[in-house]
This record gives structure tokens, sequence and C-alpha cells, in this order.
């Protein structure tokens, strides 16, 4: 995965500049920056002019994140290889962190609607969406066949 993740760069510099690609990469750096805690009461808004900007639920949060911004900035560009994001403002806006973690929870329950929720609290400890989409669809798999033998 950080093979994959380093390579992004390189291939975003051969191609021309396109404002939804870089939000799109910029926003998948913030994940990967931010971990499971954080993304699951933070949301990544909007990128423009070197710019991250970061839903957070209330005032505790933005102050926090913000003491920590600098630490954020470094892990967010050294993954994307040069100073892509200069700057994170985290914005109070709860409705928008409720919103992202239900449709986290909606797009991981549609992938295996007929798994337990106890298995998809556990899955949702995978940080990366596509392999936990593969582990609750192969879940979903094998627990079908269970009820056929």
């Amino acid at each position: 995965m950080e093979q994959v993740f380093g390579a992004i760069p390189s291939v975003l510099n051969g191609l021309a500049s396109n404002d939804d690609v870089d939000e799109a990469v910029v926003f998948a750096a913030w994940k990967r920056c931010a971990g499971e805690l954080l993304n699951d009461r933070t949301a990544a808004i909007e990128f423009f002019e070197n710019r991250l900007i970061v839903a957070v639920a209330d005032m505790t949060w933005q102050l926090h994140l913000e003491d920590l911004s600098p630490q954020m900035l470094y892990k967010i560009n050294s993954s994307l290889g040069d100073g892509t994001v200069r700057f994170i403002e985290f914005r109070i806006d709860e409705k928008v962190v409720n919103a992202a973690r239900e449709h986290k929870t909606e797009s991981i329950e549609s992938v295996a609607p007929e798994v337990s929720q106890s298995l998809i609290n556990a899955a949702e400890a995978i940080s990366d969406e596509s392999l936990r989409k593969q582990f609750l669809s192969a879940a979903a798999e094998y627990l079908e066949r269970q009820k056929q033998d």
C-alpha cells in the first residue's frame, strides 16, 4: 500500500493539472494521515489554493486539531511528495461530519447487508475501504455457503 500511495505524485506530475483529481488525492492523503479515529470525527470537504478544509463536530476537536496541524501537514505532504497542502482549516460543522459517518456506514452495509452488525463493526477497523469491502464480501459469501450446507 505504501508503494501504491507513494507512486501517485509521480503519476499526477505526468498529467495536466485537474482540480478534481488534486482534491481527491489530497482527501485520500488526509484520510491516510488522520487514521480511523479522526476519519470518524472529521470530514475533508474542500481543497483549493493549497488549503484543505476539514469539518469537525465541535470547538474541542477544532482546537485540538489546530494544535496538531503542523504534524498533519508534514505527514500529508510527505505522502504527496511536495508542499501541495500549505494550510489546514478546521471548520465546525457537525452536520457534515455526521453525514460523512452515515455515508460510511451505509456504504459498508450495502456491500454485505447479510453480514451481522458485529462483523460490520469489526470491519470498520480496516482503514482501506477497498480491502474492507472485499473482506465483508468474502464474509458474506462464506456465511451464505454455511447456510446452504
